[in-house]
């Protein structure tokens, strides 16, 4: 996702830039430096979402690891149970 969002800022660039070489430099400029704001807000936001699915991930292995040991216990009290 981070390389997709990078090459599209670079795409972005390049595009600007030649667009700057035919029109008014001070306008291309800004473009480029809007294109840029851009780029980088769609990075904090990659980031960010990454960041939550870590986190997710995280929460999702912590449940997983305790339904596993909730399990076992109640295997072990039904064999129990069945041995008296």
């Amino acid at each position: 996702m981070t390389k997709t969002l990078l090459k599209s800022a670079f795409a972005i660039g390049v595009v600007a830039a030649a667009a700057g070489c035919a029109s008014n430099g001070d306008a291309t400029q800004s473009q480029i430096d809007q294109a840029m704001r851009k780029a980088e807000s769609a990075q904090t936001t990659a980031n960010e979402a990454q960041r939550t699915a870590n986190r997710a991930m995280q929460t999702a292995q912590e449940a997983k690891s305790s339904s596993q040991a909730n399990s076992q216990r109640i295997e072990r009290m039904f064999e129990t149970s069945q041995r008296k």
